[in-house]
């Protein structure tokens, strides 16, 4: 069976005498890189090895690295010794990836986590997040905790990682660029995490950052903070008494506050409006965090994860030219995911406005083919409900006449959507003007509105057409 044994910190007092003893026993063994002080120690032990620094050289990914990795470790067979820095299950991904693929015994030893807190020499409390500077983070830095960022080897990964905890934490921060933790030659410089990259660091620097103990925190997390605060025992009592049903009606309202702000053309009142929607949904998140089901990392994590799997063309190896045929490979992964479903309407949630639930039934019928051969026989379908309209308001059967007017309307949808308008858009925009004119006429009528003969009436409005 394999052998995975950690080599410590990189000294022989932090090498375990049970990993030694394995090192020494191996028919092979294999490190996953010598550019560590443990290659040094296994040298001076007088054991032989081999290393995977040639795949970092030509890897492109390391996704890629790690797979190569753990396909060369397992080619070697029966009898290997596989050692990597510090703790194998800390921080290792070909270790993840072996542990999958094969039956391995995993021999311990001392992680780069513990020995930078002992190399700090702080208490530690709170929560800890632990990430490596070359790799995309699975969530965003929790202001709230500890940061612990390690592979900090270069002075271009200590600026990335220095940019984005500036998200979260003031510049003025407290971070600490520890090196060589657990060697004679250990070194720790505290400095303002705004400097981070202006010092020298090499493969072995860890960065630590401790948590805010501010009030309100920044960036997303101090959005998430402020609504647990809300939402805990001394908070708000308002917001306390909220529920999913509850909040319902101001997800919304602040919807189309944003979709008012994107018509205003006012960046700045689209930024508020879009913070405003933002909190409804870290509401509804924390509301269930409370409860243990899920919180707003898992909601993340989850569009995150849907939005890598359905665009392969991007993140994958999938193809797609154009949007129609993004959308068609959209709802194919779709169904893949969730089965298929008893209709193609299914997914048009009913609470949608109508005017938009009628645009996007219309829109999954004519994407499966139920479609018009051109825009043509749509138009001729509106004159055959108009005059359906008219047939039913002559017989006054007033069930008549509101289905046949809601065949006109939808028949009306059919055209927006040949034309690629979006007619819950252009009612909205319509309704908008129509206000603007008619205030306009308010405003600069000499008499009361009631008053007003029809021949004023169009006078003010042709008026106030021209102006607007």
């Amino acid at each position: 069976m394999l052998k995975i044994v950690g080599l410590g910190p990189g000294s022989k007092d932090g090498i375990p005498s049970a990993n030694l003893e394995a090192l020494r026993n191996a028919r092979r063994v294999i490190l996953r890189t010598a550019r560590h002080p443990s290659a040094e120690v296994l040298r001076g032990e007088g054991i032989d090895f081999g290393t995977c620094d040639d795949l970092y050289e030509s890897s492109q990914a390391f996704d890629e690295l790690y797979a190569a990795i753990a396909e060369r470790v397992i080619s070697v067979g029966e009898g290997a010794v596989y050692g990597v820095p510090g703790h194998p299950l800390c921080g290792e991904e070909s270790v993840r990836i072996l542990l999958a693929r094969c039956g391995a015994e995993v021999l311990p030893a001392p992680s780069f986590i513990e020995v930078t807190l002992a190399a700090l020499r702080k208490p530690f409390s709170g929560a800890l997040q632990v990430w490596n500077a070359h790799e995309p983070m699975a969530h965003w830095p929790d202001a709230r905790a500890n940061q612990m960022v390690y592979q900090v080897d270069s002075r271009q990964a200590a600026n990335d990682a220095k940019l984005r905890l500036l998200q979260y934490f003031d510049a003025e921060s407290r971070a600490y660029l520890v090196s060589d933790a657990g060697l004679d030659t250990e070194k720790v410089l505290e400095i303002e995490l705004s400097e981070v990259d202006k010092h020298e660091v090499g493969p072995m620097t860890t960065l630590y950052v401790e948590g805010l103990s501010l009030e309100r925190p920044k960036g997303f997390y101090g959005l998430v903070d402020i609504v647990d605060r809300l939402l805990g025992p001394g908070g708000c009592p308002w917001d306390r008494e909220q529920t999913h049903e509850t909040l319902k009606r101001h997800a919304v309202e602040e919807t189309y506050e944003v979709l008012a702000a994107i018509d205003s053309g006012d960046p700045d009142r689209l930024c508020e409006e879009l913070g405003d929607l933002l909190l409804q949904s870290v509401m509804h998140a924390q509301m269930d965090a409370i409860e243990g089901l899920y919180d707003v990392d898992d909601v993340i994590a989850r569009v995150s994860e849907k939005l890598v799997t359905r665009h392969p063309h991007v993140f994958g190896e999938g193809d797609a030219r154009t949007a129609d045929e993004v959308l068609q490979n959209w709802d194919a992964i779709k169904q893949r995911e969730k089965g298929e479903p008893a209709s193609i309407l299914d997914g048009v949630p009913a609470a949608l406005p109508s005017l938009l639930r009628a645009f996007e039934v219309s829109k999954r019928a004519a994407r499966v083919g139920f479609e018009w051969p051109s825009v043509e026989e749509v138009w001729r379908k509106v004159e055959e409900e108009r005059a359906e309209l008219k047939e039913a308001i002559s017989g006054g059967d007033a069930s008549r006449i509101e289905e046949e007017f809601g065949d006109l309307l939808f028949a009306l949808v059919n055209v927006a959507r040949w034309l690629a308008v979006e007619p819950e858009d252009a009612l909205r925009r319509m309704v908008d003007r129509f206000v603007d004119r008619f205030q306009a006429m308010e405003r600069v009528a000499q008499k009361p509105l009631r008053e007003l003969s029809a021949e004023e009436w169009d006078a003010l409005w042709e008026s106030a057409k021209s102006e607007r």
